[in-house]
C-alpha cells in the first residue's frame, strides 16, 4: 500500500514540475495571431515589455476557467499599452477552432494557433507540457516566472516583478463603436468572459471586446 501511495506521489511531483517552462531564458520566436497579426517576443522585450506568455489549448477546461483571471489582469495592466504585454500560444488547434474558443471564452488578448500561427513551435521551444502554463519573461529576456500557479497568482506575480496596474488606451474606440453600431456584433464581452445582450450605450463602465476589438466603456 505505501508503495502505491509513493508511486502516486511521485507522480503528482513529475506533473507539477513538467507544467513549467525549465528554462530560465527566453527563446525569441515570431508568430502570428488568428487575426493576422506578426509579434516577434525580442521585439516586444526589447521595447521594454514585461511579456506575459499563456499557454493553452482549446479543450483544456483549466484554460478555459483562467481566461477570465487572465482577462482581469489585462485589463488591469494596460492592455498591452503599459509596462505588460499579453500574448495567448494554443498547442494543436487550427486559427478556425482558436478563434473559435476566444469567441465562447471571451479572451481580450492576442492568441496564436498551434498550427496556423506558430504556437506549436513555441510550445516545443519552452518545453510545455501541462496546461494552463503561465510564464513572466523580464524585459533583459529573463524568465521571472517559470509557471505562474495557480493563475490566480498572477495578482501577486506582477507587483512583485515591480509592475504597476495602469489605464487601457482609449485610441481608436471611437472608430470601434462607430462600426458596432453600423453592423452589430454578434456578442460583446467584458473581461470576465460575460456576454453582454445589450446596446453599447447601455453598458456599464468597463473593457470590452467588440468584433475581436478592445474598446474601453467610460
Amino acid at each position: 500500500m505505501k508503495n502505491i501511495y509513493l508511486i502516486i506521489l511521485v507522480s503528482l511531483l513529475n506533473s507539477s514540475i513538467n507544467a513549467q517552462t525549465s528554462l530560465t531564458t527566453a527563446v525569441d520566436f515570431t508568430v502570428i495571431d488568428i487575426h493576422g497579426e506578426t509579434y516577434s517576443l525580442f521585439e516586444l522585450l526589447d521595447s521594454g515589455k514585461y511579456v506575459i506568455l499563456d499557454f493553452f489549448f482549446t479543450t483544456c477546461g483549466p484554460c478555459q476557467a483562467s481566461v477570465p483571471i487572465l482577462n482581469q489582469a489585462y485589463s488591469d495592466y494596460g492592455c498591452n499599452t503599459s509596462q505588460v504585454f499579453f500574448i495567448a500560444i494554443d498547442n494543436g488547434d487550427s486559427d478556425a477552432e482558436v478563434l473559435q474558443y476566444e469567441d465562447d471564452f471571451g479572451g481580450l488578448f492576442p492568441a496564436v494557433s498551434g498550427n496556423d500561427g506558430g504556437g506549436n513551435e513555441v510550445v516545443s521551444s519552452y518545453g510545455i507540457s501541462a496546461y494552463p502554463t503561465v510564464v513572466l519573461i523580464h524585459p533583459d529576456r529573463t524568465i521571472l516566472e517559470q509557471d505562474i500557479f495557480p493563475v490566480s497568482n498572477i495578482t501577486t506575480a506582477l507587483p512583485s516583478a515591480g509592475l504597476n496596474t495602469a489605464l487601457c488606451d482609449t485610441s481608436g474606440t471611437t472608430a470601434i463603436v462607430d462600426e458596432y453600431l453600423q453592423n452589430k456584433a454578434q456578442f460583446i464581452y467584458d473581461c470576465l468572459g460575460r456576454v453582454w445582450d445589450t446596446s453599447f450605450e447601455n453598458l456599464p463602465k468597463g473593457v470590452y471586446i467588440i468584433n475581436g476589438k478592445k474598446v474601453l466603456r467610460y
